[in-house]
């Protein structure tokens, strides 16, 4: 009777570790997910940042208070880690973005106007991908976090070796 005792506690333990080993895997796997989603996301937003030296350029210089406003959002949006800041400096670039526009909207000539609609263009198109890579990324923590909420995830997480991702 006790060697089936033994057997039984065995493969009882054994399981628990494979239990616990299988969601420290997918946890690993929703991770490196989540990591290249950010990776995309921030090199998009650093696409935008570079299009901002080409604005100043073309802008004339009745929106120059403007133009400082983007260069200090554009300067906080590179200079700041971890997503919630990301995120509030990102927003930040972003309406002053559209506060130059649509100042020039009202200020400037056709001609500037129209030197300008194929960067604008450009803008747009980055804005709407950095929009979709955004809902990826936070579809990837939601995913994460879900994970950390369900079975081997929470004793992993109640062990203190994992942490939930924040939304940008």
């Amino acid at each position: 009777m006790r060697p089936i005792l033994l057997i039984l506690l065995t493969m009882v333990i054994l399981g628990g570790v494979l239990w616990v080993a299988q969601g420290y895997r997918l946890l690993q796997l929703a991770r490196g997910q989540m990591l290249d989603a950010w990776v995309e996301l921030r090199e998009a937003l650093m696409e935008r940042r570079e299009m901002m030296p080409y604005i100043v350029a073309a802008v004339p210089t009745s929106v120059a208070t403007l133009l400082d406003v983007l260069g200090n959002a554009c300067d906080l949006a590179a200079n700041v880690e971890g997503v919630p800041a990301c995120s509030q400096a990102e927003a930040r670039l972003s309406a002053a973005i559209n506060r130059v526009f649509a100042q020039l909207d009202v200020e400037a000539s056709s001609e500037t106007l129209e030197m300008l609609s194929s960067l604008r263009d450009r803008i747009k198109v980055q804005a709407m991908r950095i929009e979709l890579l955004k809902g990826i990324y936070n579809r990837q923590v939601e995913l994460f976090n879900a994970i950390q909420r369900r079975g081997a995830g929470r004793v992993l997480v109640s062990l203190g070796g994992i942490k939930p991702a924040e939304l940008f």
